[in-house]
Parts: structure tokens; C-alpha cells; sequence
């Protein structure tokens, strides 16, 4: 009888350290533990025109800069930022934009965003701390970024 139950506890003990390991395993392939932004919120979003960008025939917003602080613009590109992947390839790349981010705890960060007003491409995150990695930001991600910034309304 208490053999029965033995191998009964064995077996559930087993069976939620395999649970865990699973979940633990789910985490790692998700990103957990690689975002970008250190789990802060983004206030606002300065871009900045840089070479590329310079070089458009229509450049995507008058002037040199345009700054994005609605709700669901700055949520736009967080969910990009954060679902980013890391690039294991040497990167060979010209800049389009300069991203500043605000974020809540008064703290702001510089990044180099290149988002092309062309379907098929991706967009090229890089922390300009460390302009050696790069991080591809998913396809969804990339149309809704290049929606919001290359809008005719500016």
C-alpha cells in the first residue's frame, strides 16, 4: 500500500520538474530574459533622419525629426522592440534613423532603426552602446512600424 503511494509521489514530483523544465525552455526560446528595453515603458519615441533617410526623395515626416507619443504608437514600438531577435551575422549596414526612446523612469535610450518603406523587408534594430549587434524585428512588427512612420499625414 504505501509502495503504491510512493511511486505515486515519485511520479508527480517527476512530472512537475518536467513542467518546469518545459516552461523554463519555453521562456528561453520566447526571448525571456533578452529584451532590449529592461522591461521599461516607453513614454515617447523621437526618430531622427539620419543618412538614408536624408537621401529619400520623400522623406517620411517634414523636417528632421518627428516625435510618436500617442498610446498606441509607443505601444506599436514596444511590442516591435521587444519582440526583436538577435542577429547572429556580421552586420554591414547604413542608418536610416536615430531612435530616441523616453522612458517612464526619466531614463531615455539610443538606438538605430532602419525600417524601409518597401513590403518584403524586415526592420534592423541596433543599441548604438553596442552597434555590432543587430536585432531583426519580425515581419508584422516591421508593416505596423512602417504604417505609423511612413503615414502621407506628416
Amino acid at each position: 500500500m504505501w509502495e503504491g503511494r510512493l511511486l505515486r509521489s515519485v511520479g508527480t514530483i517527476q512530472r512537475k520538474w518536467f513542467l518546469i523544465v518545459v516552461l523554463l525552455l519555453i521562456l528561453g526560446i520566447t526571448g525571456f530574459g533578452k529584451d532590449v528595453l529592461y522591461g521599461k515603458d516607453i513614454v515617447h519615441i523621437e526618430l531622427e533622419c539620419a543618412d538614408l533617410c536624408k537621401t529619400m526623395k520623400t522623406p517620411p515626416f517634414r523636417g528632421n525629426d518627428y516625435t510618436f507619443s500617442k498610446t498606441d504608437e509607443v505601444r506599436i514600438f514596444q511590442q516591435a522592440i521587444s519582440k526583436a531577435v538577435k542577429m547572429k551575422d556580421d552586420l554591414d549596414y547604413g542608418v536610416m534613423f536615430f531612435m530616441y526612446l523616453a522612458f517612464e523612469d526619466g531614463t531615455e535610450k539610443k538606438f538605430m532603426l532602419n525600417v524601409a518603406d518597401e513590403d518584403e523587408r524586415t526592420a534592423l534594430l541596433v543599441d548604438t552602446t553596442d552597434s555590432g549587434q543587430g536585432y531583426e524585428i519580425p515581419a508584422v512588427q516591421t508593416a505596423m512600424l512602417r504604417k505609423i512612420i511612413y503615414q502621407t499625414e506628416r
